[in-house]
């Protein structure tokens, strides 16, 4: 059996965040389905208990050290890194070296817009692409993943994906509920239809012009943040759920939110901009490409419970057969292991250097 050693924020040891249904969990459970023997390796968790209960430079150079050994031990076939930034690229270079013929890819679900806030995770993948074999991102925009290609080194779209035993809500199959639609999000500012606009603008222009809408927020308007089983629990809530990403209209690139909220069965409403159109189609989704046509999907859907309840159902089989982490980490195997031939599905976006 292939054995592969995930590294990344598993997060045992803080209680804040979402978890339970992260990236990381996914991509090892869809891995596992797939026949390989995965071991997950905790890197922030393991770098805070070498550090004494910090992440600090006692604490990284503890865990590097480790990790190697790690590595002599167990003697992994492949080993991915996602968002791993606490393991330096000597000691990936030494892992190399320590294990002849090893695979390496790393994994990335944050943006990579043209813009400042993105220079940091930008800087971040380039530097660990020198190093790696594969990388995988989560944003479907060619041109974006090409500034990532080396040669002999390919770039890939990683999509949200869902696992049955993680998404395991039905709110679909719900038409009384005690709220219309759900938004967890920090305060900020975000890109609606084309312009910046505050998260708060936005929920304040949706109660001005419907009448009686039922939010239920998080981390907004000093509600708590939601995290573990209470951010899990709030999909059963409300019966849509709006896919509101720092950005809208990068080809699909969004919050793995969108996940979790057609994965538990509520209804997306999601900017059209983005292409998920293509996937769940104009019926499984509530779709807009103006602030006006937010609006309208929005009320409609709110006042008609059986038509919101039809359109979720549809986005969540569409998403599922898509998007499930059995299929995309099978993906994510073929490139790690060079057999990748071909797409056999059109978000299977790969960029080689030109």
């Amino acid at each position: 059996m292939t054995r592969i050693l995930h590294v990344a924020n598993f997060n045992s040891l803080r209680l804040k965040g979402c978890f339970q249904c992260g990236f990381p969990v996914k991509i090892s459970y869809g891995l596992i389905k797939n026949g390989f023997e995965v071991i997950n390796y905790p890197d922030r968790d393991l770098c805070r208990m070498f550090g004494f209960g910090h992440m600090n430079a006692l604490g990284r150079h503890r865990l590097n050290k480790h990790l190697l050994k790690f590595c002599r031990t167990v003697r992994p076939d492949a080993v991915l890194f996602g968002h791993a930034d606490t393991i330096t690229n000597e000691t990936i270079a030494q892992i190399r070296r320590l294990l002849p013929g090893v695979r390496l890819m790393q994994w990335n679900c944050d943006s990579i817009a043209d813009t400042d806030e993105c220079r940091r995770n930008v800087k971040i993948i380039k530097e660990r692409a020198e190093v790696v074999d594969v990388t995988m991102i989560s944003t479907g925009e060619e041109t974006l993943l090409q500034q990532f290609a080396l040669k002999g080194k390919p770039v890939a779209h990683l999509p949200n994906m869902v696992d049955p035993a993680i998404e395991v809500g039905k709110t679909f199959a719900k038409r009384d509920l005690p709220y219309d639609a759900f938004l967890c999000a920090n305060t900020d500012c975000r890109e609606f239809c084309g312009k910046h606009r505050e998260v708060e603008e936005i929920l304040a222009i949706t109660e001005n012009k419907i009448p009686g809408i039922r939010w239920l927020l998080g981390n907004l308007r000093g509600q708590p943040s939601l995290n573990g089983a209470d951010y899990l629990d709030a999909f059963g809530k409300a019966g849509i759920g709006f896919s509101f990403s720092r950005y809208n209209n990068i080809k699909l690139y969004a919050s793995d939110r969108l996940a979790h909220i057609v994965g538990n069965g509520e209804l997306a409403l999601i900017e059209r901009e983005a292409g998920f159109n293509e996937f769940l189609s104009e019926d499984g989704a509530a779709f807009f490409s103006s602030e006006e046509e937010m609006i309208d999907k929005l009320a409609f859907y709110k006042n008609n419970p059986e038509a919101r309840m039809k359109a979720a159902q549809i986005g969540h089989e569409a998403y599922f057969r898509e998007f499930n982490n059995t299929v995309v980490t099978a993906f994510m195997a073929e490139l790690l292991f060079g057999t990748f031939k071909q797409a056999a599905r059109p978000w299977q976006v790969v960029v080689e250097e030109n």
